[in-house]
């Protein structure tokens, strides 16, 4: 796999979750989810990665609801994470 290829997936993907909205949702989960199955646990993992990072997990109650899709994709993302076969790779990948 070309390390620029990839590394173009993991910017649309970051890309992708920063933009997420009500308008465009269902389009950039269907891209996202297109990306990750392409380029395979390193994009799985990169997209979890994104999606924790824009949760405010403060839990002081004042969130603004600007993360709130991201927090819908993130819910998704962990019920599905753990039908995959590959689930303890992404969570722990191996160094």
């Amino acid at each position: 796999m070309n390390l620029d290829s990839l590394s173009l997936a993991l910017s649309q993907i970051s890309y992708l979750v920063d933009n997420l909205t009500k308008k465009n949702y269902r389009a950039s989960q269907q891209e996202i989810q297109h990306i990750v199955n392409r380029h395979g646990p390193e994009a799985d993992r990169h997209l979890l990665r994104c999606l924790f990072s824009h949760v405010d997990f403060s839990g002081d109650g004042k969130s603004s609801g600007k993360d709130f899709h991201q927090t819908q994709f993130l819910i998704q993302e962990c019920a599905l994470l753990i039908t995959k076969p590959n689930c303890e790779y992404l969570m722990w990948p191996r160094t």
